[in-house]
């Protein structure tokens, strides 16, 4: 989990976490040098399963995720936002689907949610399967979010690391899955996807960036992507 001044929500969460974890489980925590009692709460809990990692300094949304997956040491890792809230057996339901259907990493679908928890849109996903679309239209538009995937070691330590400019952890995690290795998506509905004014996320906030530097972003991670690729292979045969 990646936070930020996440306190208005973040209780919510852990809650939703905590109760599926086992006691061999952890909930690894990076927190981008909050200013609000974010911090206080993640303390809060004296649960041997939180491991609670302040930055220094700002890292931004991303490498927070990154700085995040480095410190994971379980089998299984699955991405949490600060502010959903997971339903009850996500975990056990994703990890059952990932190891009998082989999959490196699997997605699945969610609910989404105003602040209040009011259904806007359930679910959040129409299509049969989302990752059935093309690099080329997940480059356009990912398909992915970030917060519905669970996924493998070995799919950690083809992603790892991030390219240095990278906006959207999402887009890269995604492609490079796709690309590389076995992908499954879930279509039962297992979390609350909460969007509200102060999401710190991109999902569900509208694009201001210009054309300009959409161009010069996508140019810039397609040859990372490429790269990354390759050294998997070759190193894999």
């Amino acid at each position: 989990m990646a936070t930020y001044n996440g306190s208005k929500f973040i209780k919510e969460q852990i809650d939703s976490i905590l109760c599926q974890l086992s006691m061999d489980d952890e909930l690894v925590i990076s927190d981008d040098h909050s200013t609000d009692e974010t911090f206080d709460i993640i303390n809060s809990y004296n649960d041997s399963r939180i491991k609670f990692y302040f930055n220094s300094r700002r890292k931004g949304c991303t490498h927070n995720f990154e700085h995040a997956l480095m410190h994971a040491s379980g089998d299984y890792i699955f991405l949490a936002d600060q502010d959903d809230v997971w339903l009850p057996h996500k975990i056990e339901t994703m990890v059952d689907f990932l190891v009998s259907g082989n999959y490196d990493l699997v997605m699945s679908n969610c609910i989404l949610v105003d602040e209040r928890l009011s259904i806007i849109k359930n679910p959040f996903f129409d299509e049969s399967c989302p990752m059935k679309r093309s690099i080329l239209s997940n480059l356009y538009r990912c398909a992915c979010l970030g917060c519905c995937l669970v996924f493998t070691r070995k799919a950690l330590n083809v992603f790892l690391p991030f390219p240095e400019k990278v906006v959207l952890h999402d887009l890269w995690i995604y492609l490079v899955a796709i690309i590389n290795l076995k992908c499954g998506y879930c279509n039962d509905a297992l979390m609350l996807y909460r969007r509200h004014q102060d999401t710190v996320t991109f999902a569900g906030k509208k694009n201001t960036n210009s054309l300009l530097f959409k161009i010069r972003y996508r140019l810039y991670v397609f040859p990372h992507l490429i790269w990354r690729s390759l050294k998997y292979r070759f190193t894999n045969i």
